[in-house]
């Protein structure tokens, strides 16, 4: 397979990831005043679609990328995540807005640590990186969803009034920094 293939389909599968968390926001729009163990299925299914497209993609991009590591990182958390909120949306809303909200921890932190690697690389080669800012903006967004949920609930119905702003960035932000990534592969070849 060659190169610019793989970074076509990894593409891809890294925009239906973000369009999937957009999808996640957008149901918790919906089901903010109407939650029920459906609502939560729902939302878990769209995070396991979108660990296994993050999934995927690592492994097509391993094969011409070994220092592939946060990628399956991240598909594992997706996918794990996306379990526990299909198991916890029978039990109570506290049990949910819990398991949403470390999801969004382990987010921000694996996006901590993507940010200053990212940040690193880029001081090496004595320029600023406009991947560093995604990376930074995703910590920031991610930061402030689990904040909301896990520090400050305010119930959940009156909190996914307003949360599900919080997916949908980060969706838009996946689509970002896989247009950057497509666009840094483009000029090293």
């Amino acid at each position: 397979m060659d190169h610019t293939h793989s970074t076509t389909q990894r593409s891809w599968l890294l925009v239906a990831r973000g369009i999937l968390y957009i999808l996640i926001g957008g149901s918790m729009f919906m089901f903010a005043s109407s939650y029920s163990a459906q609502s939560g299925h729902i939302i878990g299914s769209l995070a396991m679609l979108a660990g296994i497209c993050q999934l995927v993609s690592s492994f097509v991009r391993n094969q011409t990328d070994k220092n592939n590591f946060w990628g399956i990182l991240h598909g594992i958390t997706d996918v794990g995540f996306g379990i526990a909120i299909l198991l916890f949306s029978n039990g109570t809303v506290k049990s949910f807005v819990d398991v949403l909200g470390f999801w969004a921890m382990m987010y921000a932190f694996l996006q901590a640590v993507q940010a200053m690697y990212a940040f690193m690389a880029a001081r090496g080669n004595g320029t600023f990186s406009g991947t560093s800012l995604v990376h930074l903006a995703n910590v920031l967004v991610s930061g402030g969803l689990t904040f909301t949920l896990l520090l400050r609930p305010a119930g959940f119905d009156n909190s996914l009034d307003f949360i599900g702003i919080f997916p949908m960035l980060l969706g838009v932000l996946i689509i970002v920094l896989t247009r950057q990534m497509r666009e840094n592969t483009t000029r090293s070849y």
